[in-house]
């Protein structure tokens, strides 16, 4: 089935954007029609999926406040990946128009799949139109615009062997293997510093000898480098023992793993980020669901800030000292 997802304007397209969300909200979901139709469609930017027919049968919108709603896709067609599409076409209107940060009310029920997406939750749950609801938001990079009488400079095509620099591109991982290949692919970049905050370093993932391998390779190597670990939880490392643990006893000068107090802890995000340039993250380790740049200084510093916010009032847990005597 071939898809087109399109942006759309209200004046141009307001009839078949009107049908899907009849279709779905008001006759489906039972929302009042006066709370659906709430004088905003006029001013926002719409993106409507389209199939090979020319049906619609996908629809969402972006405001002027940086708010993504009204994700509709009708029933019979759900499940084949056109919300993720549709709300990747929002996000990426948002980046283009430099907005700092989006955000959505998703229905709770809807709430992993935003998670999958990147969006993590704020706040509590609370009802819209007699449904619970949770605020998500989503941080954007700054797009970069160059300047509009600088000449467009001509580069030499490049083969992949002569390709020393990692290149700007979000990649996606779905499954516990994919997931762990991600990492291991991650490893790979870090020169000088590298932060890891998991909640128990899940065994699926870095217990594994090419992650450990890779990790070793990267602390025993020079100049002298910072590997830091975040857990929340210390009980399944020392009680089923780790890889990862053992390579810290005996690289006790070159690795600190220290505990977040629970009051801080983060509850679901994991993540990797290093050199104030690229980041793995998974925001909500129970989906293995998985997504990474690995240049992307703006989201790579937002999650060194956040790491070392929680580093500084962390400490190391007893039973990881008594287990290194």
């Amino acid at each position: 089935m071939e898809i087109h997802v399109v942006p759309v304007s209200w004046s141009s397209h307001s009839l078949p954007l009107r049908k899907v969300r009849d279709a779905v909200f008001i006759e489906e979901q039972q929302v009042p029609r006066e709370l659906e139709w709430d004088g905003e469609d006029e001013s926002a930017h719409h993106f409507l999926a389209i199939n090979e027919a020319g049906q619609a049968i996908g629809c969402t919108r972006l405001l002027a406040s940086g708010q993504i709603g009204r994700m509709a896709v009708l029933a019979e067609f759900r499940g084949t990946g056109i919300g993720e599409r549709l709300l990747a076409a929002a996000v990426e209107q948002a980046k283009q128009l430099g907005f700092r940060k989006v955000h959505l009310h998703a229905q709770t029920q809807a709430e992993p799949f935003y998670r999958k997406n990147g969006f993590l939750p704020v706040g509590e749950a609370f009802m819209e139109a007699e449904i619970a609801h949770q605020r998500m938001e989503l941080e954007l990079p700054i797009p970069f615009k160059s300047p509009g009488k600088t000449p467009r400079p001509v580069l030499r095509e490049e083969t992949p062997a002569d390709r020393t620099e990692p290149v700007a591109e979000l990649l996606n991982y779905r499954g516990v293997a994919d997931c762990a290949a991600g990492i291991l692919e991650a490893l790979h970049h870090p020169r000088r510093n590298l932060y890891i905050y998991s909640q128990a370093l899940d065994h699926a993932l870095f217990d594994n000898p090419e992650v450990v391998d890779a990790l070793s390779s990267f602390a025993r190597s020079g100049p002298p480098v910072v590997l830091r670990l975040l857990i929340t939880d210390t009980t399944p490392i020392t009680s089923r023992g780790h890889r990862l643990l053992e390579l810290a006893r005996r690289l006790d000068s070159k690795i600190e793993i220290r505990r977040v107090p629970d009051e801080l802890a983060e509850p679901e995000a994991s993540f990797l980020t290093w050199d104030a340039e690229g980041y793995w993250l998974m925001p909500d380790y129970r989906t293995y669901s998985a997504q990474a740049n690995h240049r992307d200084p703006v989201q790579a510093n937002r999650l060194a800030e956040r790491f070392n916010y929680f580093w500084e009032r962390s400490s190391t847990d007893p039973e990881l000292r008594l287990l290194r005597l």
